[in-house]
């Protein structure tokens, strides 16, 4: 899946969910997420959509299912302001709470220099929940651009907080640095790096207390080899680490993730496309138990894929696809205490994809239904799920 190039507040993981998550991934998770993900093509065209919507997910399991929800709102008022908003939720490991809009005001005071000042927040009806903070950007989006942005989350909640005695003791900024830049005519670099300053939340009982720090970088590049093929490779890293103490319990809970996709992508006539991938994921989570260590254990979800797909326009507002899907996946859940018994699952995973999709006469709008189909347990279990993404430009 491609680095998003965005404006404003992220949410690849992290949430103000002041819990221990409960991890869902299984053997086939990342085959999953992949083969419903938007085509690399699109993600192209969404690195240069000031205004647009896309959504999407795909089914993991008979139980749960992989989301990601993006909208991107631009409108200039004249060449010194700009007004916006952004939305950015992925949920893939667990569930978590609707992220709240952030709102944006862009101000390029200076004729001269494209230097711009920024007012982010978002709007909340409880104002304990309100988020404030500040960009400042060189160049203009979406090309050729850094942009630096500081927001304080839930910013007025120990001044706001009349319902019970919580508060923050920390209670934690959240940075984030993006950009693309074009150092030539076929190369572009883009990135997004997200860093949340350690957060210590004391409950309404003066007992019980969350404490957590996340950061999340991911990093893009892409080469257009010629204007009927492009080449990419997008990375990401990710760290949640959250601990949460009770009268009865004191648990706390690391996660990690990398992913590295390495893609080539080859547009064979105006009708029919043609990707080749290699993707790696590796998902780790730490789980301690501080009153009863016999429960702590150590899980990992490690994928090793190369796939193929081909996306074919066949008739006026339509198209069909297919991807095939294929790799190595280790799965382990190893408990530190003698007496319980490690789970480990290995093995390959393989995956067919067929995909239908309906768009605009521009090819601006893009509906697409994905079905699969297990090829590593054809007899048994052919059924792989299914998914459903959707992506317009405003």
């Amino acid at each position: 899946m491609i680095v998003p190039l965005l404006t404003a507040k992220t949410s690849f993981a992290y949430h103000d969910d002041k819990i221990i998550d409960d991890i869902h991934l299984f053997d086939e998770t990342f085959l999953d997420i992949n083969s419903n993900d938007f085509r690399k093509s699109l993600d192209l065209v969404w690195l240069d959509t000031l205004s647009g919507w896309r959504m999407g997910g795909g089914s993991i399991s008979t139980d749960y299912l992989f989301l990601q929800t993006h909208l991107k709102l631009n409108h200039q008022l004249s060449e010194k302001f700009e007004l916006g908003l952004d939305l950015e939720q992925v949920d893939f490991y667990s569930q978590a709470n609707v992220e709240t809009p952030l709102l944006y005001m862009d101000v390029y005071p200076f004729a001269a220099a494209d230097i711009g000042l920024s007012f982010l927040g978002t709007a909340a009806v409880d104002k304990r929940q309100s988020d404030l903070g500040f960009a400042v950007t060189i160049g203009r989006r979406p090309r050729n651009y850094i942009r630096l942005s500081w927001l304080s989350v839930d910013h007025y909640f120990n001044e706001k907080n009349s319902i019970d005695d919580a508060y923050y003791q920390k209670s934690g900024d959240q940075f984030l640095l993006q950009g693309s830049y074009l150092p030539a005519s076929q190369w572009r670099i883009f990135f997004d790096l997200e860093k949340r300053t350690p957060i210590d939340f004391i409950f309404d009982n003066q007992i019980s207390r969350f404490q957590s720090e996340f950061y999340n970088y991911r990093i893009g590049v892409i080469h257009h080899i010629d204007r009927d093929q492009f080449a990419g490779v997008n990375a990401r890293t990710m760290r949640y680490v959250k601990s949460l103490a009770e009268t009865a319990s004191d648990e706390s809970q690391d996660v990690d993730y990398q992913m590295l996709d390495m893609y080539w992508v080859k547009v064979i006539d105006r009708e029919s496309e043609l990707t080749v991938g290699l993707r790696y994921d590796d998902f780790n989570e730490q789980f301690y138990d501080r009153q009863n260590p016999a429960n702590d254990y150590n899980y990992q979800l490690e994928t090793l894929q190369a796939y193929l797909s081909l996306h074919h326009d066949y008739v006026i507002h339509q198209a069909w696809g297919l991807g095939v899907y294929a790799g190595w996946s280790e799965r382990g859940k190893r408990y530190p205490a003698a007496a319980n018994q490690d789970e480990v699952n290995d093995g390959v995973q393989a995956q067919l994809r067929v995909s239908w999709e309906y768009h605009s006469a521009d090819k601006s709008s893009r509906l697409v239904f994905n079905f699969g189909l297990n090829l590593d347990d054809l007899s048994n279990d052919p059924g792989d799920g299914g998914g459903i993404y959707f992506q317009t430009q405003f």
